[in-house]
């Protein structure tokens, strides 16, 4: 067992590599709030999944860690690449939505007296325990997430209130922005600082380097060209009478996508396989993906909210239109395994099939609590 855990340790860290970029943002007006996000990868393959509440979980236990444990107090929708039990973004029933995104520069803190939690399951837990920005940033002072995986990731998180935060973890100390923090609602793979200070260089921004209308080539400065395709199309949205949310961050995350990499063949399409945005207001989940552009919808109020039935699994590459609530099959160990070997299939770095098994097993290990 702990050669598998390590392995598994390994070669998830690895998912995320330097030419992985992605993107978040968030959207409001005086009755309405969104949040999107772009996943720029190689690999097109994610699973939609419904979490019930009511559920008692643990972390994937790592040698000679104190491993977290907790109750799903909110049921959830989540984004992931590994299988139930992981998410790289979602949102719960309390509108609270959260994305995270590479960033080479995260540190997390050393081993102290907390529990701990991997990268991949942060999101995942926040969405279980929390129902605002607030107390995501509360919550999150009390666990640490590991420094055993390959790689960092920085967190943008948006409530249905309009409270919107990041949280960063560098040189082992945990970095908040929150509201006023923030003077553009929008994150991609540098620090938020970095993202901020370089933006200035731009048209319209504070400087006078052009701002693109895409970015056609991966490069140094890719990240600060896509952030300040962001930022400017956020001031144009904020300037505009009439607005529609859903599609203005479709919009905006269509300009803010990354090319892949002519230089490194094994990441020549990593550009952005799918966009998310969560509509917190009104609790749906709007989609769409390389392979099917067309925009579909999940309505998060039509599932039935009870851990004595099972959570809910959709392939996003399921070919589908409209609104997909019904497209949706029963949680199984089985079609969990369909989902993450699709997903090991298609990367370079492969884990064995013992270790797949494993992580199939996985959700088998939460209990239902009524």
């Amino acid at each position: 067992m702990k050669n598998i855990i390590l392995s598994i340790i390994i070669l998830v860290g690895l998912n995320t590599d330097i030419y992985s970029q992605c993107s978040c943002l968030s959207l409001r007006t005086s009755n309405q709030i969104v949040f999107g996000r772009n996943h720029d990868y190689y690999n097109p393959y994610a699973v939609i999944i419904f979490n019930p509440k009511n559920q008692l979980k643990v972390g994937v236990p790592l040698p000679g860690e104190h491993i977290v444990g907790w109750k799903a107090i909110y049921s959830s929708i989540t984004i992931s690449s590994i299988g139930v039990g992981f998410a790289n973004s979602g949102m719960n029933e309390k509108g609270l939505a959260m994305g995270h995104m590479g960033l080479r520069e995260s540190l997390y803190p050393n081993k102290d007296e907390r529990p701990i939690i991997m990268p991949e399951q942060w999101i995942q837990y926040m969405l279980d325990k929390c129902a605002n920005t607030n107390e995501v940033i509360l919550e999150a002072k009390k666990i640490r997430i590991t420094n055993k995986m390959g790689d960092g990731e920085h967190f943008y998180i948006c409530d249905k209130e309009g409270n919107v935060a990041i949280i960063e973890f560098l040189k082992g100390e945990m970095v908040v922005y929150n509201n006023n923090d923030m003077p553009y609602t929008a994150l991609c793979n540098d620090t938020y600082e970095k993202s901020m200070n370089d933006i200035k260089k731009y048209k319209g921004l504070g400087g006078d380097k052009i701002v693109l209308d895409r970015v056609t080539v991966l490069n140094e400065n890719a990240i600060p060209d896509v952030m300040a395709i962001g930022c400017t199309k956020i001031n144009q949205f904020y300037t505009k009478e009439n607005k529609s949310l859903v599609t203005d961050a479709f919009d905006i995350h269509y300009a803010m996508q990354c090319p892949g990499n002519a230089n490194a063949p094994q990441f020549e399409n990593s550009e952005t396989q799918y966009t998310t945005v969560f509509d917190v207001t009104n609790l749906k989940l709007f989609f769409r993906t390389k392979l099917n552009p067309t925009i579909r919808e999940i309505n998060f109020k039509d599932f039935e909210d009870n851990c004595l039935t099972k959570a809910k699994l959709l392939d996003i590459q399921t070919p589908s239109e409209g609104i997909v609530n019904k497209s949706f099959v029963d949680y199984s160990m089985q079609e969990n395994a369909k989902c993450i070997y699709k997903f090991y299939e298609n990367e370079t770095n492969k884990m064995p099939k013992e270790e797949m098994e494993f992580m199939s097993f996985y959700p088998e290990m939460f209990q239902c609590e009524k």
